[in-house]
């Protein structure tokens, strides 16, 4: 549960912040993102939390509970819906 949770909030943070889509940009051309963006996000978010967190206590890298475990979770909870929006974006 904890990974769901932890996984969407990257995924929106990443979404949101993502460079040239900023809510303030308050310009004539406001570039604004889709439901759609932000749920395939979420959801990227997700798996790169649970990905990191069990490929990590596979590879021997930490156990379950480690603060390394919830570091990575988050790095990866966050890249991977970047690496999502960058392919998008093209």
């Amino acid at each position: 549960m904890a990974y769901l949770l932890l996984g969407s909030l990257m995924g929106w943070a990443a979404a949101h912040y993502f460079p040239g889509f900023s809510p303030r940009n308050k310009g004539a051309k406001r570039a604004r993102r889709s439901k759609a963006t932000y749920l395939w996000s979420m959801f990227f978010g997700i798996l790169g939390a649970v990905f990191a967190s069990y490929g990590g206590q596979a590879a021997g890298l930490f156990t379950a509970g480690q603060m390394l475990e919830w570091g990575s979770a988050i790095v990866w909870g966050f890249l991977l819906p970047q690496v999502y929006l960058l392919s998008v974006r093209a």
